[in-house]
């Protein structure tokens, strides 16, 4: 594959603040995704290898007293000399599993600029799930290019609030699109048709109104290039351990992000159309059903529902928070030291699994019930 990576740089616990993939062969665009945990401080670990730095990334998140629970990002393209901004992430987790999502069109080029998707899981008993889609529009906003790195936080630059303020400060639900907004109760390992009857409103609100055109094109972008699995090496300055050349030890997830999972099933239906019907007959007897386009969700279904204790370390080192506010230098981890988690994401990262089984997965009747078993809680 001719997708490689270019450039990174870490934050203070090893994990990524800046990933760039291109397609060196043919010079493709490059794509970035500048991210950190905002408990992060400034300084050495706090500017992305662009120059982004953490206080601008995060806005008005940074180093607050739950900043550890947040996740702030901004992805950008090259078009021309240019690398433009397209999109702004927010995701915030609890130890109860709960996750909230938000994801801001901030491509100057597009009709829906300023709009943002507002989205959450929150686990019930039984095997259930609350979730809530929201499209918020901000009022008449002046479309402003952003480029990175960035020189200031997404607010300043656009105007726009700052995405982790009130939803009523992000813009009103525009009620005008059918199925906006989505309220559900899903059950994880229930009926596909019940699931799917949940989002028939509003996947086609991203998939179909040509408002949201370039919006749609940016966040299947963001997805396709969000699945990084083998495309990207550690390769940064040592935080823990005696190796001084590794930026960690061992980091072997990438394709993490919740934001990736939560818009796959709004946004692209190629990843969920094998849950629509019409199974191939040579399929039909094949225990777990995915379709790969992208594999954004398979690290959680490897680790949760497969079991494979490694992968679940993997995924606790991203989510869990060992450092601190602000984000101690080297705190370690489960997986590398054998630390203590001060947030622990055990309960989230169940509830990655297993969102993504309901909203991607196809399972054999037999494989049902033998889950419907082993995690009726």
């Amino acid at each position: 594959m001719a997708v490689q990576q270019v450039d990174a740089s870490y934050q203070n616990d090893g994990n990524f603040a800046e990933l760039d993939l291109q397609d060196v062969t043919v010079k493709g665009p490059r794509f970035r995704i500048e991210t950190f945990r905002s408990s992060q401080p400034s300084g050495t670990y706090g500017t992305t290898a662009a120059g982004s730095k953490v206080e601008h990334v995060c806005g008005g998140d940074h180093l607050l007293p739950e900043s550890n629970r947040v996740f702030r990002s901004v992805d950008s393209v090259s078009r021309g000399d240019r690398q433009v901004v397209i999109l702004e992430i927010r995701e915030e987790i609890e130890t109860s599993g709960a996750f909230y999502v938000r994801v801001r069109d901030v491509d100057a080029d597009s009709e829906s600029f300023g709009d943002v998707v507002v989205c959450s899981a929150t686990p019930l008993p039984r095997n259930r799930y609350k979730l809530a889609y929201e499209i918020r529009v901000a009022s008449k906003p002046e479309s402003r290019a952003v480029l990175s790195p960035l020189e200031g936080s997404i607010s300043e630059l656009t105007g726009l609030a700052d995405i982790g303020g009130t939803p009523d400060s992000l813009g009103k639900i525009d009620e005008s699109l059918p199925g906006n907004p989505l309220s559900a109760e899903i059950k994880w390992n229930g009926l596909k048709s019940e699931i799917n009857a949940a989002f028939s409103q509003f996947e086609k609100i991203i998939q179909f109104t040509p408002r949201y055109k370039k919006f749609k094109a940016n966040i299947i972008f963001y997805l396709r290039m969000g699945d990084f699995r083998d495309k990207c090496i550690h390769n940064g300055t040592n935080l823990i351990g005696p190796f001084p050349a590794l930026a960690s030890e061992y980091v072997l997830i990438r394709a993490y992000r919740k934001s990736l999972m939560m818009l796959g099933r709004i946004a692209d239906v190629d990843m969920y159309k094998n849950t629509l019907g019409g199974i191939s007959p040579m399929m039909a007897s094949i225990p777990l059903t995915t379709d790969p386009k992208p594999g954004v969700y398979t690290p959680f279904l490897t680790a949760y529902i497969s079991g494979v204790e490694v992968y679940q370390l993997g995924l606790d080192k991203v989510h869990s928070d060992y450092g601190g506010i602000p984000m101690k230098l080297a705190p370690g981890s489960r997986l590398e030291t054998g630390a203590t988690p001060i947030v622990d994401a055990t309960r989230l990262n169940r509830a990655l699994a297993e969102v993504a089984f309901a909203y991607y997965v196809v399972p054999h009747p037999s494989a049902v019930h033998a889950m419907t078993a082993f995690f009726e809680s």
